[in-house]
């Protein structure tokens, strides 16, 4: 059995039904298969006709995208992540990853955003070797300009520990700019936050993460990061209460991140 379709059978395994997949042609076409894979060049699906089954082949050049479902791993892992489990977020999303490899360029291809949350999960385990080449990937071969603006600042947050600030400054202004994705917006604050913490410009890092609870509420993943930058700015502009209280509120909003456990370290600072 060859890795893809032992990928493919451990997501199946996951889902209640095999869904339907659609390959839409460029030439407005709709073709209804019961699963594709990929062959050479060539898409191959399965489809039945009066009581048969066989495949169909189409040239990949010819697809204007294939409709898959959400694989259901991506919520899953999705939410480990933002319960701190890094590592069973990436037992969850492997296999997607697996499955779509030889499909990713393809539009609808679920391989980038799986993709994505491999590269959160291996920088959450410090794993910073591993998820820049796989950001720097996706930065390539992203289809959806959104999802090569969040790959662009998983290196910007890399180029920030480097000290590279100005090359971080540039891909961050630039997702803040053009994105109208709430995920990406909210990224790209806590990474400009967390430059303007390596620069100790303290106001504007502080702003910056601000704005994540303000208008981004909603984005989970990203909040713990926020509440701990913006804790880390009070502190440095001697507003100790606010410090402590974002530490406190932290720990209490998301017991189970990683940035949780690190607040604890910090209140013990603050205390001394």
């Amino acid at each position: 059995m060859t890795a893809w379709w032992a990928a493919a059978l451990l997501l199946l395994a996951t889902t209640a039904s095999a869904p339907a997949q659609t390959l839409l042609l460029k030439s407005g076409q709709r073709v209804e298969t019961k699963g594709v894979r990929r062959s050479g060049d060539m898409v191959m699906g399965k489809i039945e006709v009066a009581g048969s089954s066989g495949e169909i082949g189409h040239l990949i050049s010819a697809i204007a995208k294939i409709e898959f479902p959400e694989p259901k791993a991506i919520s899953n892992a999705t939410e480990l992540l933002a319960q701190g489990q890094p590592e069973k977020a990436l037992a969850e999303i492997n296999p997607v990853l697996a499955f779509y490899e030889p499909l990713r360029e393809i539009p609808g291809a679920w391989w980038a955003p799986a993709a994505m949350i491999k590269v959160s999960a291996l920088s959450a385990l410090q794993r910073d070797k591993e998820a820049e080449p796989l950001a720097l990937l996706i930065q390539k071969t992203a289809t959806d300009p959104e999802t090569a603006r969040a790959a662009n600042l998983r290196i910007a947050s890399s180029l920030v520990a480097r000290q590279e600030f100005d090359k971080a400054a540039q891909i961050c202004d630039e997702a803040i700019k053009e994105s109208t994705r709430a995920a990406v917006l909210a990224e790209a604050w806590v990474t400009k936050g967390n430059l303007l913490l390596a620069q100790k410009q303290w106001d504007g890092a502080l702003l910056a993460f601000l704005r994540v609870p303000v208008f981004y509420r909603d984005e989970k993943l990203f909040m713990p990061a926020a509440m701990l930058g913006s804790a880390r700015a009070y502190r440095r502009l001697e507003d100790l209460d606010r410090a402590k209280r974002s530490l406190y509120d932290l720990i209490a909003a998301f017991p189970k991140s990683a940035e949780a456990a690190i607040a604890q370290t910090e209140i013990q600072k603050l205390q001394k």
